[in-house]
């Protein structure tokens, strides 16, 4: 009786096409886009943590959460390299707890 019709073979074809002009263009974009090196114990290079570092005080406000998604890095890592950016003195932690860290850009 009801329900959803199945779609026509060719709107299925219309939309596969649709999907990978998309994953093409996001392709292009995503070349752009900043990549994290590490080293080879896993650590965050010095040349990520600078072109981090530069990104990062522009922020009015950092959380392990954006650098993570903004970066393509683990929550992990984040908290790690915020610590290191903080021991150098780019930033300055502000508030937190366990779960959540909130740092300032020293201006």
């Amino acid at each position: 009786m009801g329900g959803k019709k199945r779609p026509t073979i060719s709107q299925l074809e219309k939309r596969w096409r649709r999907e990978l002009e998309s994953r093409s263009r996001k392709g292009e974009t995503e070349d752009k886009r900043f990549k994290l090196k590490l080293t080879e114990e896993g650590k965050v290079s010095q040349v990520s943590l600078d072109r981090i570092a530069k990104e990062v005080i522009k922020w009015p406000y950092v959380t392990p959460y954006q650098l993570a998604s903004r970066f393509g890095m683990k929550i992990s890592t984040a908290r790690r390299v915020l610590r290191t950016l903080e021991s150098q003195g780019a930033l300055k932690f502000v508030d937190g707890n366990r779960r959540v860290l909130i740092y300032v850009p020293e201006r």
